[in-house]
């Protein structure tokens, strides 16, 4: 039986189709919860394809079924791993000439074509080495296997827990409807004030005329979205251990996904309706996705095709001015405000014997910034990249923002049978600055706050995003939750 195996192992190229396997399971596990299973499946899928194709192609070339796998498997294996590589070349060279494509890609060329020439003119049969390649990845595959079985046990066990007993019952208290607001990117009226030289203040005079809440010096707790909401939505700070797996951005959409807030709300019987970039349980993103599902992206981030995707595209398809993608990408989230927009609307208008929870994430006055005060639309040049930073644009869509947000705010008052919870905030602060600021600016954003019962007694001046849902829950909810240090982290881009 032992010798069976071990001619088996020889003999034929288990590892080329064990390879995607490995990588799939090894993605998926690291991601648990977070991708689902038939999505994972259809990458396997699209992946096994892939790699039978180079396999019977190379196959006409050799006439071996042994270097065929081979020649197939180091392509796949290179795209795989590509972004471990590409990282390990510029953390040794420190970014320079041999960590960027422009040498990368034609030396693995190179190497592939070389590898090619010798093994047309081997003799010598590859069974050790095939047999070595798939002992590993039959073991790396059992492991992952074990890591996924344990994780799914631990999840079982979790799973129906109730809620955290740092809530208390609020089975007597007021249930209004809850809209929160995300405006990304709208900085607060102080870093207006003292970076831009524009005084919000009508705008938010208005807001005040309509009974809400503004917090004057306000801050987000971190200056990227995914950790912003997280710490948002969740009322808590990230864990800090960016050596733990699953990473610290994965970490954090599962904070958003699984959040304190959300949670509590549930509980106390609300409609949850997802109008964000973030994906809830029942509740996907309103993102457009390409033939692969948006959410196997945790799993293929670091391939060599989504490198070249985020990091090269726009810049070939711009040189070759391949004028449809560019417009396309270019007005998406102009399309997708729009949408947002009119979804929100239409929740507002529904009349339901429970109540509602209303999560909607707009990319105003985030770049690209399309309209002036007036709503004309700026040229299409100002809009591609490179433009971020330009602050006067920036203000214009700020102030053309206000108008939409004011119309949204009044739709919801309108329609709502009671006074609800409006919460209109931004997930951080300006951030493309031309030249060095303070980094605090970075943080400062604007918070709002519309509550049924108009005490906005325990809100200070000086609130920061983590705390915000806290008080909320603790003065419209019955809460006592404890109040956590004001800190702001600095983090990379995600």
């Amino acid at each position: 039986m032992k010798n069976k195996l071990v001619i088996l192992l020889k003999k034929y190229p288990f590892f080329l189709f064990l390879l995607p396997v490995f990588f799939v399971l090894h993605g998926f596990t690291e991601n648990y919860d977070f991708v689902p299973v038939k999505d994972a499946i259809l990458l396997t899928g699209v992946y096994l394809a892939s790699s039978i194709f180079l396999y019977l192609l190379s196959w006409l070339l050799y006439k071996n079924w042994l270097k065929a796998a081979l020649v197939s498997f180091l392509p796949m294996a290179f795209h795989f791993f590509f972004g471990s590589l590409q990282d390990g070349m510029r953390h040794l060279f420190h970014d320079s000439f041999f960590s960027r494509y422009i040498f990368i890609l034609p030396a693995a060329f190179l190497l592939f074509a070389g590898l090619i020439v010798v093994l047309k003119k081997r003799k010598r049969p590859l069974h050790q080495l095939a047999c070595y390649l798939n002992v590993l990845f039959l073991l790396l595959v059992i492991m992952d296997t074990v890591w996924l079985t344990s994780k799914t046990i631990r999840y079982r066990e979790n799973n129906g827990v109730p809620l955290s007993n740092k809530f208390i019952p609020c089975n007597d208290c007021a249930h209004p409807d809850v809209y929160i607001i995300i405006a990304d990117e709208y900085a607060g009226n102080h870093e207006l004030k003292n970076i831009f030289h524009f005084d919000d203040t009508l705008f938010l005079g208005q807001l005040v005329q309509r009974n809400f809440h503004i917090i004057p010096n306000s801050s987000s707790n971190y200056n990227f979205t995914p950790y912003s909401i997280a710490s948002v939505l969740n009322m808590d700070y990230l864990n800090p251990d960016l050596s733990r797996r699953p990473s610290l951005l994965t970490s954090a959409y599962e904070t958003i996904r699984n959040n304190q807030f959300l949670q509590f709300l549930q509980s106390q019987h609300y409609r949850f309706y997802n109008y964000s970039f973030f994906d809830f349980k029942g509740q996907p993103a309103h993102t457009q996705e390409t033939f692969l599902p948006a959410k196997t992206r945790l799993i293929t981030s670091q391939t060599l095709l989504s490198r070249l995707n985020k990091e090269l595209r726009f810049n070939l398809v711009t040189r070759f001015n391949s004028r449809q993608e560019i417009r396309r990408e270019t007005y998406a989230n102009r399309e997708n405000n729009e949408n947002l927009f009119k979804l929100t609307i239409a929740t507002a208008e529904e009349k339901l014997k429970s109540p509602k929870f209303v999560l909607t994430h707009l990319m105003i006055p985030h770049y690209p910034y399309y309209f002036d005060k007036n709503g004309k639309e700026f040229p299409f040049e100002q809009l591609t990249e490179g433009n971020q930073s330009n602050r006067h644009n920036y203000i214009e869509y700020l102030q053309y923002g206000n108008k939409k947000l004011l119309e949204l705010a009044d739709a919801i008052l309108k329609n709502s049978s009671s006074p609800p919870v409006i919460i209109l905030m931004g997930d951080h602060g300006f951030r493309h600055f031309a030249e060095p600021v303070d980094t605090k600016y970075y943080f400062c954003n604007l918070v709002s706050i519309h509550l049924p019962g108009k005490d906005y007694s325990a809100f200070t001046d000086s609130l920061t995003n983590v705390n915000l849902l806290r008080t909320v829950l603790n003065t419209t909810f019955g809460q006592r939750l404890p109040y956590l240090k004001d800190t702001a982290i600095i983090m990379e881009n995600p």
